[in-house]
């Protein structure tokens, strides 16, 4: 996906939903033209990187209890995904006042989330205040109120209780009290993210530098060109591993990514809370042809393959013109669903542009190659004869997830024997810069 630094402005609001100064625009671009002469030289260095370098340390051994053991897998429901944003959908899935869809990817009551008349969009637990029935059944469509299809208790798309029928029989009553309780809501490029724990940071902050990298990707306008979902037989951090490296793919996608991929010239960065960045040069590209200094806007997602991790549960490849977001939400300790939700340039009406088709064709067929391997992975982890993983320096940013797990969780509560000890934050990727405010609580 090639960027597109006009577009930025676009999206860079603040809390009340006004325009930032344009001038961002400008100095965000040199900024990111600065990282991509980082990203170049590291990729250099590793092409002539004979062995781990200086300094690096030997990484301990992951636990395999942590992909298999009921207690640790109620741990990372508690207190990562009930406390943590996680992406619930694009602003395009609501285009219009009344839009709403039901955000139901975890264990816990369903989201709704919807449109309102002023464009903002709010999400609210999917339980009426009645008797506890879902306000809405269907997982999207429009409407104009919120009304429960138990009793007909009806909501506005503020949340507010409007209508209840023979209201005389409630004469303790207080509508303004009854409303649907709100979940955090915010949206970053166009992109839907929700937090059920209110102490959470903000949305912008929590994300942190991958807030900037991804304003000039052209998001809020774009549209969703993609959708996959499917149940795996394996834990969710299983199906999240084989995403965030390239060590296997001359293995397992010799003809398809494995063609097309240097796996050994990587540059991986760590990022704050767990987040990450994979660079890796692409067969088709000689990096020494490309001067130091001076990259063209968005070199560095032309002359390589660009892959973001977004903790705790979500890597983002990005190609073909798009951006397709891979997200792994646990059901059990070894199962999960993984989707996927493409977003790409806006086409309008009408069926999706042959050229895209194509590529989603394609990216079916790798993803496929994955997918296909993860249930034996999740037995075999399951055996008794797997005492812990041995990660090497290319599948470092495995273990900087699992170190985030467990400071998410508390170290304490973590049992001493699947704790992860935390070697890596000396390694972080410093900020380039103050963030641009770029994510908008609900609007549009």
């Amino acid at each position: 996906m090639t960027r597109n630094f006009r577009k930025i402005k676009l999206d860079l609001r603040s809390g009340d939903g006004r325009p930032q100064a344009a001038r961002r625009c400008v100095n965000l671009e040199d900024r990111m033209g600065k990282m991509d002469d980082l990203i170049f030289q590291e990729l250099r260095s590793e092409r002539a990187r004979k062995a781990v370098p200086d300094g690096f340390p030997a990484l301990a051994e992951i636990p395999g209890g942590r992909y298999t053991r009921r207690d640790f897998f109620d741990l990372e429901m508690a207190r990562v995904f009930r406390r943590s944003w996680v992406l619930a959908g694009h602003i395009s899935e609501l285009p219009k006042s009344g839009s709403y869809k039901v955000f139901a990817k975890l264990p816990s009551a369903p989201i709704l989330i919807v449109r309102g008349r002023d464009g903002q969009v709010r999400a609210f637990y999917n339980t009426c205040r009645h008797r506890g029935a879902p306000v809405v059944k269907d997982h999207a469509g429009r409407c104009n109120v919120l009304r429960c299809q138990y009793h007909s208790w009806a909501y506005d798309f503020d949340g507010r209780l409007v209508q209840v029928p023979d209201e005389h029989e409630f004469p303790n009553l207080d509508r303004a009290a009854r409303g649907l309780i709100p979940v955090r809501c915010e949206l970053l490029h166009g992109l839907i993210f929700v937090n059920q724990d209110e102490a959470a940071p903000d949305l912008l902050e929590a994300v942190g530098p991958l807030a900037e990298e991804w304003g000039d990707l052209g998001l809020a306008d774009g549209q969703v060109d993609y959708r996959f979902s499917r149940r795996v037989s394996c834990n969710w951090k299983c199906g999240l591993d084989a995403f965030q490296e390239v060590y296997h793919i001359n293995t397992l996608h010799p003809q398809t990514v494995g063609a097309t991929l240097v796996h050994s010239v990587a540059a991986m960065s760590l990022l704050p809370r767990g987040h990450s960045r994979m660079c890796v040069q692409l067969k088709t590209v000689d990096i020494d042809e490309v001067p130091d200094g001076g990259w063209p806007d968005g070199e560095i997602y032309r002359r390589s393959s660009v892959a973001h991790t977004l903790w705790p549960n979500m890597v983002v490849p990005w190609g073909a013109g798009s951006g397709r977001f891979i997200l792994f939400w646990p059901i059990g300790p070894g199962e999960c669903e993984i989707e996927v939700m493409g977003v790409g340039p806006a086409w309008g009406e009408g069926g999706l542009p042959a050229d895209r088709d194509l590529a989603n064709t394609r990216f079916d067929g790798v993803l496929m190659e994955d997918i296909e391997n993860l249930a034996a992975i999740q037995a075999s982890l399951e055996s008794g004869a797997f005492t812990g993983m041995m990660l090497g320096y290319q599948e470092r940013r495995l273990y900087w997830a699992h170190e985030e797990i467990d400071r998410a969780i508390g170290v304490d509560a973590v049992p001493s024997e699947l704790r992860v000890p935390p070697v890596l934050g000396r390694f972080v990727e410093a900020p380039a810069s103050r963030r641009p405010h770029a994510a908008t609580r609900g609007a549009a």
